[in-house]
């Protein structure tokens, strides 16, 4: 039998809203109007409001005195902020277990690898069997590229949740759609994105089995460092063109 998930309405709303921002069926800098909402959900203002406000902290809209709520545009020096803070949340869980990440950890993120691994095959058996356009192709690509990030923060979200530490859990589950929403917004080759998930995985579960604090520290930095490095040679970007420091592994 199917295990049944209670959810209140306002997480319903906020739910379908952050689909929304994340398939950008809302733009960036679109205002969003609680009134409209609460007719279209056939509700009053009070589970709007919470929705908006959950949104709020996960970093997906912002609210302006006088203005409202409209849908935030994640700039590259965000996407910098949230890489930077999930790469030191993860490096610190591998730390204090000394890097002994237990099995149990390690069966899970070998199940996690595996729809992965499928993921691209299924991506590379489209592309071989589908006589279709290039854009037909990218359509087919979109209809994946949301459950890469889901994988993604499945696998990165159980080495900090190994260590138990509920506090520590909440603030790195705080910035995941902000990883997916960034990948959606600032990944031009959702191609390649759906292409390298596996292979670069790999190497953090093999690193994981190895029970190495410094390789899967390694690991874990350059994992980091080459998505902010992708992300800035997609803008047409430098290192030499951030004000940051790129040595911000704790």
């Amino acid at each position: 039998m199917a295990e049944l998930i209670y959810r209140t309405l306002r997480e319903n709303i906020a739910d379908i809203i952050r689909k929304r921002i994340i398939y950008q069926e809302l733009e960036p800098g679109q205002k969003i109007v609680e009134q409209d909402l609460a007719k279209e959900f056939k509700t009053s203002r009070a589970p709007i409001r919470e929705a908006l406000r959950q949104l709020e902290n996960e970093g997906l809209i912002e609210y302006v005195r006088n203005a409202g709520c409209s849908v935030k545009e994640i700039t590259l020096e965000e996407s910098f902020e949230i890489y930077l803070m999930r790469a030191n949340y993860e490096t610190m869980a591998v730390k204090l277990m000394g890097g002994n990440v237990p099995e149990d950890t390690i069966c899970r993120m070998e199940e996690v690898l595996e729809k992965m691994k499928k993921l691209d095959e299924e991506h590379v058996e489209k592309r071989v069997a589908f006589e279709v356009s290039v854009s037909q192709l990218e359509l087919l690509d979109e209809a994946q590229f949301d459950q890469v990030f889901v994988y993604d923060n499945q696998m990165h979200g159980l080495l900090v949740e190994m260590t138990g530490m509920t506090r520590l859990y909440k603030a790195w589950k705080e910035l995941n759609y902000g990883n997916i929403v960034t990948g959606f917004s600032l990944s031009t080759d959702k191609k390649r994105v759906l292409e390298r998930q596996y292979p670069i995985h790999k190497e953090l579960v093999d690193a994981c089995r190895e029970k190495n604090k410094e390789k899967i520290c390694q690991v874990l930095s350059e994992h980091y460092m080459r998505t902010i490095r992708r992300l800035l040679k997609e803008q047409g970007l430098s290192e030499e063109d951030s004000r940051f420091s790129f040595d911000f592994l704790v």
